[in-house]
């Protein structure tokens, strides 16, 4: 169910930067940087998001992106707004605290520092058996398709306390239940890069690898 998450993402933090020519340094360390990098990539938020370089825009669509798919995956359950922000923010909080993303310095390089990115990474074909064998969803998906038949609309269910009380349950349930495989690590080698306000930060060379790493692909 979540395979797709973030598809777009390197794509987004692509436009970020182009590769530092000149002598200076980045004022915050390579491994705040990396952190910065991995959490947004990870659930959608970071507070290390200044030593990234992004832009405040660049960062909202990347959480866009995070956040989008995750509830893409439950499109099938109509929330109202209200409880689609409840969702977002449960995911973001159970990951916050269960992925316990962690960064160090592993090679002190004055051009391409290694950074050592520890976390508890999703597993996803975990998460997938999961989403199709949970009961909870199972049910939920049963009473759906029984009042979809009996002709309820989108808003209808939308403004059906039951209904959101049971999806909301239904979804929370599946986000605490989500399986991860623990202190897995990873080597970054970083870059210097320039941002859209002409200073220098770090950067991982292979963003690609990042953001499979912290997504358990």
């Amino acid at each position: 169910m979540l395979k797709k998450l973030l598809l777009s993402v390197v794509a987004l933090i692509a436009v970020i930067a182009i590769a530092g020519c000149g002598a200076d340094k980045p004022k915050d360390s390579a491994d705040k940087a990396i952190l910065g990098y991995s959490e947004i990539m990870a659930y959608g938020v970071s507070d290390n998001m200044a030593a990234t370089g992004m832009t405040k825009k660049q960062e909202e669509e990347i959480q866009e992106a995070v956040i989008g798919d995750l509830l893409k995956a439950f499109a099938q359950f109509p929330l109202n707004d209200a409880n689609v922000q409840t969702i977002t923010t449960s995911y973001i909080t159970k990951m916050k605290d269960a992925m316990q993303i962690k960064t160090k310095i592993k090679k002190d390089d004055a051009e391409h520092p290694v950074v050592e990115v520890t976390a508890n990474v999703l597993d996803q074909a975990g998460a997938d058996k999961l989403a199709n064998t949970s009961e909870d969803i199972q049910a939920l998906g049963i009473v759906l398709g029984a009042l979809q038949a009996q002709g309820y609309t989108v808003e209808q269910f939308k403004q059906d306390p039951d209904f959101q009380k049971a999806t909301l349950e239904c979804i929370n349930s599946y986000i605490n239940e989500l399986p991860l495989v623990m202190e897995k690590t990873y080597e970054v080698k970083c870059e210097i890069v320039k941002g859209d306000d002409g200073k220098t930060y770090w950067a991982p060379v292979d963003v690609e690898g990042l953001k499979k790493f912290v997504n358990g692909n």
